[in-house]
């Protein structure tokens, strides 16, 4: 087994070669089961988002590590016709705020301009995930009220926060420019 390095992509951590082949970890999801989510909280929340559903790798009897959710968007701010994406959120760290993933569509088939192209991350290591730029150009706005409300309020204020960057897309957000195009 290769030694394992800790690569960031904008705060999300990156999959390393032996978990991407599968040498790490037997099950689907790397990590550890539960999170800094209630399963109380989380099931007041199913009320409002009837698609919500806990990743049982990621969650314990008492807490929710990490969950899918389907949301509604647009494809991009140029092509406004509707997609259906279903998201990955890890809620297993008590950080900022959780990590975003796309699960579908393909992250082929994206254009979204708040969606960041394909790479892989360490919640799915074996399979090419989109993360979802959550914070964007308002981010210290986000981060403040984030850190400013209960835990059940952080996580309807997070899915709210997800649709309407799916719905609204920033075309000024760089997330999906190859590094060409940010003059790198």
């Amino acid at each position: 087994m290769k030694e394992e390095t800790h690569c960031c992509h904008d705060g999300y951590r990156i999959a390393t070669e032996d978990e991407q082949t599968g040498q790490v970890t037997s099950g689907k999801f790397r990590g550890f089961a539960g999170g800094s989510l209630s399963k109380t909280t989380f099931n007041c929340l199913k009320l409002t988002y009837p698609s919500l559903n806990h990743v049982r790798e990621h969650s314990s009897s008492t807490t929710i590590g990490a969950f899918v959710v389907n949301v509604r968007g647009v494809a991009s701010s140029r092509d406004q016709s509707q997609v259906n994406y279903q998201i990955l959120v890890d809620s297993r760290f008590d950080m900022n705020a959780p990590q975003v993933y796309v699960l579908s569509p393909k992250c082929e088939n994206i254009s979204h301009e708040n969606i960041f192209r394909k790479g892989r991350y360490n919640i799915l290591p074996q399979r090419d995930l989109c993360v979802l730029d959550i914070l964007g150009t308002a981010c210290w706005v986000f981060q403040e009220v984030y850190q400013s409300v209960s835990k059940k309020e952080k996580i309807g204020f997070l899915l709210g926060r997800i649709s309407d960057i799916l719905n609204n897309p920033d075309p000024l957000n760089a997330s999906r420019r190859t590094e060409s195009e940010h003059g790198d």
